[in-house]
């Protein structure tokens, strides 16, 4: 067995104690939240997360993140007392916690973490008044809050060992100082945490508060020491954002399809591959053979679940944005509501993005072989076969940049007068080409969960070639519609504001009131 094979083997025995360790800690008096209210604080979560178009494993801490940031005041210090407890019960309500599995060591454990980091908070407020400087630690605070009180409920270390496994895999294999971008400069050290943010971002899909937690914990810059944790913190912040960051995370990402199932085999929280599978190169090849075709299916449904979120989303956006932009506009010009517009506005990109599952499909054959062959020679081959690391190659053709830019104008120019024919007015066509972009982009989003397990190159057909050319254009716009909507996200900030703050304030009105009844009910006995 190779090094990275027996890493793979310490790995799991790593995971299992630690497991079992968490497992033989845990007290025996759970907490029990009242389920009233269980099915509207589902169904909200469910709308929320949809206008959010988050990764499924963020949707916890992002709840979390949501939570702290209501409760906690950061223009007057507040007692933070009971505010775990109402974590706790909150996220059970929403379904996102087992009822009466939670313990009160973990509220406890929650409790301690809110009331340190916001000390720390007003520690920072003492002696410093940039209010700039104040807004970014609070962001920081909250980052790693809320990644902290989602490991004590769910514990993080399958992802953090197999971070680790594969910063080993890919350290010696990329030459970082070759894939810096616009004359950036960096340390050894930057060139190191730059790795690990592209291993977390393109394999694990990780956003920046947990990789932000897992840098903090790795190099032991915590709130201890206020001034290092702001120091690391802001150098964190100029990593998350260089060109340089980016370009890694395409190479890992590019690279990435053995690890992936690497991942999914052996370190996701079911996993089904085990020590057996690791007796012997046939047993290894039998065992992911079988994993592969598993995963295939579990792609399949995975594509199905993200095209029906995505049409929720368009609908949703596309529904609030019609009815607070579209609809007055077209009765201050025109003095009645054009329909046609605006039901094609609403259902056109929802059923384009609906009928692009046709296109998706799984891996080839030819596929699962590659990978098979790529995780059992990283296992046990001791480096005797080397799998070079692809690295895409800068064009810079100004021949084709000015095809592709005309390819864009004509695009855009064709469709703009197709929408003029039919009688939209400006706010309708700029609201059809925003939605029939983000849809392109939001399919083409999905079909890079099926690049990403690809190890071969699949050759490009002539219908493919076109579907690009077309598609390119929205793409582009729709990615950069995406990332300015992620900024800010209107829709998200009026559900918070609108229902989630009157929601959840009179649930947890709700549960104080049923547990006074029940204290009631126990002193009659």
């Amino acid at each position: 067995m190779s090094q990275l094979g027996q890493l793979l083997v310490n790995s799991i025995e790593h995971i299992d104690a630690h497991e079992a360790a968490i497992l033989s800690r845990r007290e025996k008096d759970t907490i029990h939240v009242p389920t009233v209210g269980n099915t509207i604080s589902t169904a909200y979560e469910q709308l929320r997360n949809a206008s959010e178009y988050s990764e499924g494993d963020l949707l916890q801490q992002r709840a979390i993140r949501r939570y702290l940031r209501r409760v906690l005041s950061f223009h007057d210090k507040t007692p933070t007392k009971h505010f775990a407890g109402e974590l706790v019960a909150e996220l059970t309500q929403a379904e996102y916690l087992v009822n009466d599995r939670t313990t009160k060591s973990d509220v406890k454990a929650i409790s301690h973490d809110i009331k340190r980091y916001y000390n720390a908070y007003w520690e920072f407020v003492d002696v410093v008044s940039d209010l700039d400087r104040r807004s970014a630690f609070q962001t920081w605070i909250l980052d790693v809050l809320a990644v902290r009180s989602e490991q004590v409920l769910q514990s993080h270390v399958r992802q953090l060992m197999f971070a680790h496994f594969a910063y080993t895999y890919l350290y010696d294999k990329i030459d970082t100082k070759k894939i810096t971008k616009n004359n950036e400069k960096f340390n050894q050290e930057d060139l190191s945490i730059i790795l690990y943010i592209a291993i977390h971002r393109s394999l694990l899909k990780s956003d920046n508060a947990t990789i932000r937690t897992a840098l903090i914990d790795s190099y032991r810059k915590d709130i201890d020491n206020i001034d290092v944790f702001h120091d690391f913190n802001q150098r964190l912040d100029d990593l998350f954002t260089a060109k340089t960051t980016v370009n890694m995370t395409r190479i890992v990402s590019k690279n990435g399809a053995a690890l992936r199932f690497v991942y999914s085999g052996f370190y996701r929280k079911d996993a089904p591959l085990t020590y057996q599978s690791l007796k012997s190169p046939e047993a290894l090849e039998q065992s992911l053979h079988l994993h592969i075709e598993d995963e295939y299916k579990a792609l399949d449904k995975r594509l199905n679940i993200g095209i029906i979120r995505s049409v929720i989303f368009l609908l949703i956006t596309k529904g609030i944005v019609g009815f607070a932009v579209e609809i007055p506009y077209d009765i201050f010009i025109s003095g009645e509501i054009l329909w046609m517009p605006f039901f094609v506005n609403l259902l056109f990109p929802a059923l384009f993005i609906a009928f692009s599952r046709l296109t998706l499909t799984k891996p080839v054959d030819r596929n699962t072989t590659a990978v098979v062959q790529q995780v059992s020679h990283l296992v046990f081959d001791n480096d005797k076969k080397q799998y070079p690391i692809r690295i895409q190659k800068k064009s810079s053709s100004t021949l084709f940049s000015t095809i592709y830019a005309t390819i864009l104008v004509l695009v855009f120019a064709g469709l703009s007068y197709l929408l003029y024919m039919i009688e939209f007015n400006i706010v309708q066509g700029l609201i059809f080409f925003t939605f029939l972009s983000t849809a392109t982009f939001l399919s083409f989003r999905l079909s890079r969960q099926i690049h990403e397990i690809e190890a071969v190159n699949t050759p490009q057909g002539t219908l493919s070639l076109l579907r690009d050319i077309i598609y390119m254009p929205f793409i582009a716009v729709g990615q950069q519609i995406s990332y300015r909507y992620s900024q800010i996200n209107i829709v998200a900030t009026v559900l918070d504001i609108l229902i989630e703050l009157p929601l959840k304030t009179t649930l947890r009105l709700v549960r104080q009131w049923t547990q006074f009844l029940n204290q009631k009910k126990d002193e009659l006995l």
